[in-house]
């Protein structure tokens, strides 16, 4: 018994560390490309990047936000300018795999620059919730709490996507398998033909 307890601690305390993780992406973009992270979202939910984009030699980028069918339908502009971290948000609209594209152009015709990145995307942002309230009416606990609920929901609408997703699966794949059982019977009744012939 003491070796069950010992290893549900261990779980416990991997489980609340867990949120001091980094799930950053640190990468470089050369002038005049693009690079793109995919995120599997449900519908309706705010997708949240946190951007750093440091030691920028005079580069307009843009953050540019893609739907599932490769359609932009937001985007946001990185300046020079901007040394500290950014943030933008965008609310989707259907359900699918959601393209963040950082896109850099090019200002010289030969030569291109790697700039340095550190991407964060999140589902739901938890500084967002239905009603907002001022400062002066959030303070130190109702905050957390008021963000905490905001990300249990969207981690609520992300389980029930994938809960969705997850079946729509299980019948595709029991269709196969019932043509490959199809395909199967009419190969071996073709070789039965055969042998009786």
């Amino acid at each position: 018994m003491p070796a069950f307890l010992e290893r549900m601690a261990t779980a416990l305390v991997s489980f609340s560390l867990l949120p001091l993780c980094a799930h950053s992406a640190y990468f470089n973009v050369h002038e005049g490309e693009e690079k793109c992270f995919v995120e599997q979202t449900p519908e309706h939910q705010v997708m949240t990047v946190k951007y750093t984009h440091t030691e920028n030699p005079g580069v307009p980028c843009m953050l540019v936000f893609k739907d599932p069918r490769g359609m932009q339908v937001f985007s946001h502009r990185v300046g020079p300018e901007e040394k500290d971290q950014g943030k933008t948000s965008y609310m989707t609209q259907r359900r699918g795999e959601h393209r963040i594209c950082v896109q850099c152009k090019g200002t010289k015709w030969f030569q291109t620059t790697a700039l340095k990145w550190e991407l964060h995307i999140d589902m739901g942002d938890t500084d967002w919730s239905r009603n907002p309230a001022t400062r002066k009416e959030l303070k130190g606990i109702e905050k957390a709490v008021a963000s905490t609920l905001a990300r249990t929901e969207a981690i609520s609408a992300e389980n029930e996507y994938e809960k969705i997703s997850e079946m729509e699966f299980r019948d595709a794949s029991e269709l196969m398998n019932s043509h490959v059982v199809m395909v199967a019977l009419f190969i071996m009744a073709m070789e039965a033909a055969a042998i009786t012939w």
